[in-house]
């Protein structure tokens, strides 16, 4: 609460204005995300659009879901390092996004019920909860617990990930496994192949393939496939180093060298001998299951399948908790805490060493997570500070919309032009750019930038504006005429539209908001 208390100040940032003060929730023509979609409608409901309580909700999940890495990592670890581990995921600066950003609730909510349903797996029917650093030999309540899988993956499809992570919990735990994997091979296709029906059935495929807005979206697979060891040295370097944290990264590796490409690859590759090694040297079953954990966290953000974002911290929000895993297999070895008949002097020493290391990790994670969670504070604060790390056509885009909703008119017109060279083909920023124009009285120009938004695609505001101009300014009325109305037979229910067409037949004084 120390930690995230200013986050209870912050207001809606990025996409939430979007979210929850236009849209009211996920809209269901983009994503299939009936569970979370749900939550946010209750909140709404009960407390309104007041961002306060979506971030105490979020907070609340993210808490909840540290309490139960906390459980789950005590049946595999001493109990000291498994609160030590737990405290490190909840403080985490790259974490910070996940729990700021209140459009990302999902993050949160998917990843604390799916680790409900895989600790269902983890405690046993009859034995019930054991003693500290116990590694079960049987599965729990696999039916309750898959119903939890299932709504996880309600909450985003993300969640997907848990499927494959309880059959190698089976496979690496579980003694007499034939009997156990057949029935959840069966539960599970039942509850996927009705998932999958569903989701298509209603047309929620999300994919744009190579005509999409965001830049990963609009290159080849082999093209993305170069761009993964630089996305995987992204997640690794933000765990262990998590500075220059920044929103809306949205670059591409085109051209392969021995930086972006080579040298992220080799270590990698070394990291993952290294891993293996490990595992087969120790026979550490927890080591493998969270080796695998991490892998299979970060595979549906590899870009395999293009994704809104080349890459995004709140990704990291389940593939951290396998590397906090790994790193408490190792750390189990040191005894950091033990009886002192136990182990000797050197030990003890080696020991304090690595506790007051870890001490010192948590209270720098927890300054540099405060730190971050007032950048969110509002739209200016968040997208002024990261547009220094992260120059992209989204950010220079909304950097320039909150300096022009403070009256920085040519400071925000500069960012329009920047962010319309980055993304020529978007609509939002030739919008933006227009309007600049508008402000400026240069009706022409701004005409020209509006119809350049309504060609690239269709933004209601851009018709708006665009129809306004014409209205007010234009020559050709004829051709004033025809836009009105193939624009009121995109908007039909544009209330500005209709205001701006009476106006045009009528000649009366226009009341345009």
């Amino acid at each position: 609460m120390l930690v995230y208390f200013p986050i209870f100040f912050n207001g809606f940032v990025w996409d939430d204005e979007v979210m929850f003060e236009k849209v009211g929730g996920i809209s269901p023509t983009t994503y299939f995300r009936p569970a979370i979609s749900i939550i946010y409608s209750t909140i709404h409901s009960i407390f309104g659009i007041n961002p306060f309580f979506f971030h105490l909700f979020q907070l609340s999940f993210h808490i909840a879901t540290a309490v139960l890495i906390f459980y789950l990592f005590k049946r595999f670890f001493k109990e000291t390092v498994a609160l030590i581990l737990a405290i490190i995921f909840l403080v985490h600066p790259a974490l910070v996004e996940a729990v700021s950003f209140a459009s990302a609730m999902q993050e949160s909510a998917f990843t604390f019920v799916g680790l409900v349903g895989l600790y269902l797996f983890v405690i046993p029917v009859k034995t019930g909860i054991q003693k500290q650093n116990w590694i079960p030999d049987q599965v729990g309540d696999d039916t309750k617990g898959i119903i939890f899988l299932l709504i996880a993956l309600l909450m985003k499809e993300t969640a997907i990930v848990f499927f494959p992570l309880v059959f190698f919990y089976i496979l690496i735990f579980i003694k007499d496994k034939r009997k156990i994997l057949v029935n959840y091979f069966v539960l599970s296709a039942i509850l996927l192949i009705g998932y999958l029906l569903f989701r298509f059935s209603g047309g929620n495929f999300y994919t744009q393939g190579q005509t999409g807005l965001f830049p990963i979206m609009r290159v080849s697979l082999l093209t993305r496939l170069i761009n993964i060891p630089a996305i995987i040295l992204f997640y690794l370097t933000k765990i262990f180093y998590p500075m220059n944290l920044a929103i809306a990264q949205h670059w591409v590796i085109k051209t392969i060298s021995f930086q972006n490409f080579w040298l992220p690859l080799m270590i990698e590759i070394a990291l993952f001998i290294g891993a293996v090694t490990y595992s087969i040297k120790t026979k550490k079953k927890p080591f493998l299951f969270f080796f695998i954990w991490f892998v299979i966290g970060l595979i549906p953000h590899l870009q395999l399948i293009p994704l809104n974002m080349t890459v995004a911290e709140r990704w990291l929000y389940f593939p951290i908790i396998g590397m906090l895993g790994m790193i408490g297999t190792m750390l189990s070895k040191l005894q950091i805490i033990n009886h002192k008949s136990q182990i000797n002097f050197k030990s003890q020493i080696k020991s304090k060493t690595v506790f007051i290391l870890l001490i010192i990790i948590i209270t720098t994670f927890s300054i540099r997570s405060f730190i971050r969670v007032q950048n969110w504070r509002n739209g200016l604060t968040l997208f002024g500070h990261d547009i220094r790390a992260n120059s992209s056509f989204d950010l220079n885009n909304n950097y320039g919309v909150e300096l022009f909703r403070i009256g920085r008119y040519d400071e925000a017109k500069k960012y329009f032009e920047k962010s319309t060279k980055l993304a020529p083909y978007w609509w939002v920023n030739w919008n933006n750019l227009g309007a600049s124009f508008e402000h400026e009285k240069n009706y022409q120009k701004a005409a020209e930038y509006y119809q350049k938004s309504v060609s690239n695609g269709q933004y209601y505001l851009a018709y708006e504006n665009l129809a306004k101009i014409l209205v007010l300014y234009g020559k050709d009325k004829k051709k004033t005429k025809e836009f009105l109305q193939k624009a009121l037979m995109i908007f039909p229910e544009s209330q500005n539209l209709q205001t701006i067409n009476q106006y045009f037949l009528r000649g009366n004084d226009i009341n345009y908001n």
